[in-house]
């Protein structure tokens, strides 16, 4: 799977046109001028292409910020998963015990 920094990094200049160049980790989204309905935009497309839920907001994160909190969050979700198949308790699996 993409890193979420390159993910992000990606969709920032393919969707918003921001010059890959200007797009640092240290960067914040309001030094690159993303606004609160662009960012509502590109939360959307990170959690459809993560399959993570993310609030609003993140506060005034830097965008290698943003990045680490979603590997964390997509992190967090296989860590769960993994845990699910190898616990001692079986898993449960939706649809009618056979």
């Amino acid at each position: 799977m993409e890193p979420a920094y390159d993910l992000m990094a990606r969709l920032l200049t393919e969707h918003f046109g921001i010059p890959e160049e200007e797009i640092t980790p240290d960067a914040t989204f309001e030094q690159l001028e993303v606004d609160s309905l662009a960012r509502v935009e590109l939360i959307t497309m990170l959690e459809d292409r993560l399959h993570v839920t993310l609030p609003e907001e993140h506060g005034d994160a830097t965008v290698g910020e943003a990045a680490a909190y979603l590997d964390g969050l997509v992190a967090g979700r296989a860590d769960r998963g993994r845990a699910a198949l190898v616990g001692d308790q079986p898993v449960a699996m939706a649809g009618p015990a056979r």
